[in-house]
């Protein structure tokens, strides 16, 4: 099959799993297996991850530009020695934009520090399937066994923040989605369904943007080792952007219906059935 048919392919699958709480990185490892392809390293991985930035700044672009503009304006004001004052929507967008610095910390560090330990597990079809139980689990725990936390923007504090970007961090894993691990994050720490995917899909923006940079070496010679032109690696970033805004919208709706349980089980079923499959083909 032709590498950019299969980088088409596989930024679908991105678009699709980044934003439904299924693991698009656990999911690519499984597809590049299952076509019997493999890119070696993380930054195919970084580039489709970077389509699903895209997607995030189409459909969450009006509160981008205002947490972006409210939290220069407050910069300058301490900048010269003035204290910040805003009301109503800019209130919240300076008290986000912090939250938002105060998420980015703990996954920073892991990303940092632990990147060479996450970049090895990707070549592990088990450790996919087991993180893909404990997404399931963590799924259906959170919306069977927990109601609708009532905290939304202006009443999240610092430690939520952190709480819900160690979650982060620990997405990195393959397997583990970051979608579903961090809304079950902040509704674990009882904020509203709004607020939590609000703050979720904001908090990846610092997060993808980080590791693009991170790889934006890689991704310039990515011609070389990987059998990828730079034009497979375009096709398939967009591939991830379009359908990253498609599953957007679907997310939405099952999140305020209450129905992520439903990926619990998906995850479940894909999970053992990696597994399985792992353990007759070795």
């Amino acid at each position: 099959m032709p590498n950019s048919i299969v980088a088409i392919l596989l930024g679908i699958i991105q678009g699709i799993t980044e934003f439904l709480p299924v693991s698009s990185s656990g999911h690519l490892v499984l597809a590049q297996r299952l076509l019997g392809v493999s890119f070696p390293g993380v930054t195919f991985e970084v580039v489709v991850h970077f389509g699903s930035l895209l997607a995030i700044g189409l459909v969450f672009w009006s509160d981008i530009v205002m947490v972006l503009r409210t939290f220069f304006l407050g910069v300058r004001a301490l900048l010269i020695g003035k204290r910040p004052s805003f009301r109503g929507e800019q209130q919240v967008a300076w008290r986000f934009a912090w939250l938002i610095i105060f998420g980015s910390i703990p996954t920073f560090f892991m990303g940092v520090f632990l990147e060479p330990v996450f970049e090895g597990l990707f070549h592990s079809v088990a450790t996919v399937g087991i993180m893909l139980l404990v997404t399931g689990t963590f799924l259906w725990l959170i919306e069977r066994n927990r109601g609708t936390g009532g905290k939304g923007i202006s009443e999240m504090e610092p430690l939520d923040a952190v709480f819900i970007g160690f979650a982060q961090g620990c997405a990195i894993m393959p397997g583990l989605s970051r979608s579903g691990t961090t809304i079950a994050g902040a509704l674990l720490r009882g904020l509203d369904r709004d607020a939590a995917m609000r703050y979720s899909f904001l908090l990846a923006l610092p997060a993808i943007t980080g590791a693009t940079l991170f790889k934006l070496g890689d991704i310039v010679t990515a011609t070389t080792g990987t059998g990828l032109s730079l034009l497979d690696y375009a096709l398939g970033l967009v591939a991830a952007a379009v359908t990253g805004v498609m599953a957007l919208k679907v997310l939405f709706r099952l999140l305020r219906q209450g129905r992520l349980y439903f990926f619990g089980y998906y995850c479940w079923f894909v999970g053992l059935l990696t597994l399985g499959l792992n353990y007759l083909y070795q």
